[in-house]
């Protein structure tokens, strides 16, 4: 009997061991596919904070190297190309001249570096204006913009309550026979001006000495607007822009010279030298002082000025009181230009204060006085 179980348990010994052998083979292979599986697993999330963490460190290393101008503390060659190509191309990019090395162990910084302008200097200290040919006619046409709105007509006037016309680019004085006023009379010596620079003056003015306004008043110079001589002096006035603005040039040229003269006092005159110099140094186009001496004048004439109340001593307003007003020793343009213009605004309001029936002018001349900021090009 214990024979033939056994012989039976021999028999169906194989049919289990079939079956189970695959199972087992199958469970080994699953355990392995996912002990792969999990190992990956567990090696990315190590990896991902490894990760994070460069980037967040590249962040933050560009946050503590950036200085206010939002670049880190080494340079960038963004920023580095964009400013060569200003300098290349920037119409106000002055590129200074190098001057000859001085002896000594100091390095001293050239005039032009330091002021972005090469002037010549005359026997008084005084530079010598110089205005280049490729910037007069804008000088000039600023200035006519300035006196005129650039009206073509307006280049010959006769403003209501005054007793003499109005001519030119600068709206120099021209007085009639028998007539004079507290200002300058400077029509008759722009004339003489261009006459030395070859121009042919018309007929009838090219006399010596220049001849009176031929117009006895503003009633008369309006009925005579579009006669013959009218109408030849506007053309003669405007073909000749380039060379009245030269005589501009001259004139704010011997105003220094009517300044320092009438300056004795020798501080005065050396703050005068000093800040008129560093006006010509910031200025390339030099259209403050040119326009300020034919808006205001010199400052130098007595009659030209006005009691102030509180003080009780007479104040002018003209190039030399705006000279006297500046304090400033920097020599970057653009802060002497917001100073001349500062101080000039603040002369002109002394004016206002001593004569308040000026008041009605206080904004157009303000304005004007506010174009000096910039350089013509810029403005």
């Amino acid at each position: 009997m214990s024979g033939l179980v056994r012989s039976r348990l021999q028999a169906k010994g194989p049919r289990w061991y079939s079956w189970l052998v695959p199972i087992c083979i199958s469970l080994l292979v699953v355990c392995g596919i996912a002990s792969v599986l999990m190992s990956q697993a567990a090696s990315t999330d190590n990896a991902s904070p490894r990760a994070t963490s460069v980037v967040d460190n590249q962040s933050n290393a560009h946050k503590r190297g950036e200085l206010h101008s939002g670049c880190p503390i080494v340079p960038c060659p963004e920023l580095v190309v964009q400013l060569s190509e200003a300098q290349k191309s920037g119409p106000e990019t002055v590129v200074p001249l190098p001057e000859a090395p001085k002896s000594g162990s100091e390095m001293v910084v050239p005039e032009t570096q330091k002021s972005g302008r090469e002037v010549n200097v005359g026997a008084v200290g005084t530079p010598q204006l110089v205005l280049p040919a490729d910037v007069v006619n804008k000088v000039g046409h600023k200035i006519w913009i300035n006196e005129t709105r650039g009206d073509r007509n307006a280049i010959t006037s006769w403003n209501a309550n005054e007793e003499f016309a109005s001519l030119g680019i600068g709206h120099f004085i021209w007085f009639p026979a028998g007539k004079t006023a507290p200002f300058y009379e400077s029509f008759p010596r722009m004339l003489e001006f261009l006459r030395q620079q070859n121009a042919r003056l018309p007929s009838w003015l090219d006399r010596t000495p220049i001849p009176p306004c031929p117009w006895v008043s503003r009633t008369d110079f309006i009925k005579n607007f579009n006669s013959p001589r009218m109408t030849q002096l506007r053309k003669f006035l405007l073909d000749t822009v380039a060379g009245q603005t030269q005589f501009l040039v001259m004139r704010a040229q011997s105003a220094i010279d009517k300044i320092l003269d009438s300056t004795p006092e020798s501080n005065e005159r050396e703050h005068v030298i000093t800040q008129f110099t560093r006006i010509v140094k910031a200025s390339k186009d030099l259209y403050p002082l040119i326009d300020y001496v034919n808006f205001k004048g010199e400052g130098t004439d007595p009659a030209e000025t006005a009691l102030n109340k509180e003080t009780g001593e007479r104040e002018g307003w003209g190039l030399k009181q705006v000279l006297l007003k500046m304090n400033g020793t920097a020599n970057e343009p653009m802060a002497v230009l917001a100073e001349f213009a500062d101080a000039a605004q603040f002369v002109l309001l002394q004016r206002i204060r001593n004569i308040p029936a000026n008041r009605i002018w206080e904004a157009g001349w303000l304005r004007r006085v506010e174009t000096y900021r910039l350089p013509i090009s810029d403005s």
